[in-house]
C-alpha cells in the first residue's frame, strides 16, 4: 500500500517537499543579508516586539538575538498553514479520494487489511513531512545556526504537519466524501490558528488548545522545550489509533456519519445545467464565505492597534507599507490575504467540476440533450459568481470589523470594494484552471501550483527580496495594494481580458477531446489491479 500510494502521489509529494524546501531556503537567506550585526538584530527585535498585535499573524517571538528567531518569527505565519495543509491535502488524496474513485476497492479484493490505506498514507505523509524537516535542518546548519535549535524548530514544524494528518485521517473515516473531509479539517485548521492568535495577542492560556501554538511555544531558538513537540506527536498517535480502529469497523466507501438521504424527485431547476451546478457548489460557496468572513473579522479587529503602532514604528511600516505610514497599509495586506482566500475557492471549484469525470458520472450527463459547451459554460459561471459572492462577503466582513473598530462606516462600502477589486485577477486563476481541464484534466494540478506561487509573491516577496519583474508575474501584483493605492483600470481590463480568453480556450478544448480523457491514471489502475489479484493469488 506504501508503494501504491508513493506512484499514485509523488509528484504532489514531491512538490510539496521541494516547495516548502525552497521556500524556506530562501527566506533564511534574505534574513541572513538583513540581519547580519548585533546592531540590526537589536533593532529588529525593539521593533517587533512593540507590536504586539502583529503576534496574531506570525505569533509571538523567543530568541530574537539570534537570526534563529527572527527566521522562527518571519516564517511563522507561512508555516503555521503550510505544513498543516500539507498534511490535509496528502492524506485526503490517499484515503478517502481513493475510495471516492473506485481504486481502493480494487486492493481490498485481495488479501489487504482494512486499515492498510490509512496507515499508508499517514506513514507516507508522515515520511515526506521528515524529509521537509530534514532540508531545514541543512539550511539553517549551513547559515551558521546551532544544531540544538535547528533540530527543535524543524522537529516542532514536522509534529505539526504530522498532527493535522493524523486529524484529517480520522475526519476521512468520519465523513465520506473528500470534499467534506477537507472541510473538516480546514475548519479546525482555522480554529488553531485564530486560538493561537487571540491567545498570543492576550497573553493567555488560549494558546495551549492549539496544535499550532505547541509548535511555537517549543521556543527553539529561545529556551528551547521537547515537551510541545512531545505533546503535538501523541495527539497525532491518539488520532491515528482512533482513525485505525474506527477504519477496522464502518463500511467501505462510507463513513460514521451517514449521508442524508435526498428527496424522492428533483426539483425543476436541477434539470438545467446552471441549475444543478448551483446546487453542487452551494456548499463551497458558503463554507469558503464563512471562511473569509472569519480571517476579516480576525484581522479587521487589530486594524485599530496596528495602525497606532505603525504610527512610530519604521519596521512595520516596512513591513506594510514598504516605508511609508499610510494607515491603510495593514488593511491592504488583509485585503490581498482575503484574495487568496478567494483564489482558493475558485481554482478549487473548477476542480470540483472535474471530479465528475474521472467518477463516471459526466458521461451519462453528456449522453443526453446537453452538449459539452453548454455543461462546462454552466458550472463555469456558477463558480465565477461563488467566486465573487466570497470575495463581497469577505471584503464586508472586513469592512463591518474596521468599523466598528475605528467608528467609521465609511469603511464598509470602501472595503468591499478594495477586495472585489481583486476579482479579475483571482479570474484570470480561474482561468487558468478551466483552461487546462478542458485541454489536459491531468494538468490541473498546476492551477494550484500558480496559485501557490501567487500567494508566495504576495506574503514572502519582500522577505525574499524578489525582483520586480518576478513579482509582476503575479496578477495580484496588477492591481496593486488597495485601499492605500489607486486601483489601475488597465490592470483589471487585462486580467479580464486573459481570463475570458482562457475561459475561451478551455471551453474549445472540452468540446473536442476525449472524455474520459486517458492519463496516467489509467497506469496507476492497472497497477492496482495487478496487485490486487497478485496478492489476492497469494492468499
Amino acid at each position: 500500500m506504501v508503494g501504491v500510494g508513493l506512484r499514485g502521489s509523488r509528484r504532489q509529494i514531491s512538490c510539496w517537499v521541494l516547495g516548502l524546501a525552497v521556500v524556506f531556503a530562501g527566506t533564511v537567506w534574505s534574513l541572513d543579508s538583513l540581519y547580519s550585526t548585533p546592531a540590526e538584530l537589536a533593532g529588529y527585535r525593539a521593533a517587533t516586539e512593540s507590536g504586539t498585535a502583529l503576534f496574531a499573524i506570525n505569533g509571538r517571538p523567543y530568541g530574537l538575538d539570534d537570526l534563529g528567531g527572527v527566521i522562527a518569527y518571519e516564517f511563522g505565519f507561512m508555516s503555521a498553514l503550510a505544513f498543516p495543509l500539507m498534511g490535509i491535502h496528502l492524506v485526503t488524496r490517499m484515503t478517502r479520494r481513493e475510495e471516492e474513485s473506485g481504486r481502493a476497492e480494487l486492493l481490498r479484493a485481495g488479501s489487504v487489511g482494512r486499515v492498510a490505506g490509512v496507515a499508508a498514507a499517514v506513514v507516507l505523509t508522515g515520511s515526506a513531512l521528515v524529509l521537509v524537516s530534514v532540508s531545514m535542518v541543512v539550511t539553517l546548519l549551513v547559515t551558521g545556526q546551532e544544531l540544538r535549535g535547528a533540530l527543535l524548530y524543524s522537529a516542532a514544524l514536522m509534529s505539526l504537519g504530522c498532527c493535522f494528518a493524523a486529524i484529517t485521517a480520522l475526519a476521512a473515516q468520519v465523513v465520506a466524501s473528500a470534499r467534506n473531509v477537507l472541510g473538516i479539517s480546514l475548519v479546525v485548521l482555522i480554529a488553531a490558528f485564530l486560538l493561537r492568535g487571540i491567545g498570543d495577542v492576550r497573553g493567555n492560556g488560549l494558546v495551549w488548545l492549539s496544535p499550532i501554538g505547541w509548535a511555537e511555544q517549543a521556543r527553539p531558538f529561545g529556551a528551547g522545550r521537547w515537551w510541545p513537540v512531545l505533546l503535538a506527536l501523541g495527539l497525532a498517535a491518539v488520532m491515528f489509533g482512533v482513525a485505525c480502529w474506527v477504519a477496522g469497523r464502518r463500511d467501505h466507501g462510507a463513513g460514521v456519519l451517514a449521508a442524508r438521504r435526498g428527496p424522492v424527485s428533483a426539483a425543476p431547476i436541477l434539470l438545467r445545467p446552471w441549475g444543478f451546478a448551483l446546487r453542487r457548489h452551494r456548499g463551497g460557496v458558503v463554507a469558503w464565505s464563512v471562511i473569509g468572513a472569519l480571517v476579516a473579522i480576525s484581522f479587521g479587529a487589530l486594524a485599530d492597534a496596528i495602525r497606532t503602532v505603525m504610527a512610530d514604528n519604521a519596521a512595520l511600516q516596512d513591513v506594510f507599507g514598504g516605508g511609508s505610514a499610510n494607515p491603510d497599509a495593514y488593511l491592504s495586506f488583509v485585503v490581498v490575504l482575503l484574495a487568496l482566500i478567494v483564489a482558493g475557492y475558485a481554482v478549487q471549484g473548477v476542480g470540483r467540476i472535474a471530479e465528475d469525470e474521472p467518477g463516471d458520472r459526466l458521461e451519462p450527463v453528456l449522453a443526453g440533450s446537453i452538449s459539452r459547451s453548454r455543461w462546462l459554460a454552466a458550472e463555469v459561471l456558477i463558480v465565477a459568481c461563488g467566486t465573487a459572492v466570497v470575495a463581497a462577503v469577505s471584503g464586508f466582513a472586513l469592512g463591518v470589523s474596521d468599523a466598528l473598530a475605528v467608528g467609521d462606516s465609511s469603511a464598509v462600502l470602501r472595503l468591499t470594494l478594495a477586495t472585489l477589486s481583486y476579482l479579475p485577477s483571482v479570474l484570470l486563476l480561474l482561468g487558468l484552471a478551466v483552461a487546462l481541464y478542458g485541454i489536459r484534466p491531468a494538468a490541473l494540478s498546476a492551477s494550484w501550483a500558480a496559485f501557490v506561487a501567487v500567494a508566495v509573491v504576495a506574503t514572502l516577496a519582500d522577505t525574499l527580496r524578489l525582483p520586480e519583474w518576478l513579482r509582476h508575474l503575479s496578477p495580484l501584483e496588477w492591481v496593486g495594494r488597495t485601499p492605500s493605492d489607486p486601483v489601475s483600470p488597465w490592470a483589471l481590463i487585462a486580467s479580464a481580458t486573459l481570463a475570458t480568453a482562457l475561459i475561451a480556450l478551455g471551453l474549445n478544448g472540452f468540446a473536442f477531446r476525449d472524455i474520459p480523457t486517458r492519463s496516467s491514471s489509467w497506469g496507476l489502475a492497472r497497477l492496482i489491479t495487478n496487485n490486487a489479484f497478485t496478492i489476492g493469488g497469494r492468499s
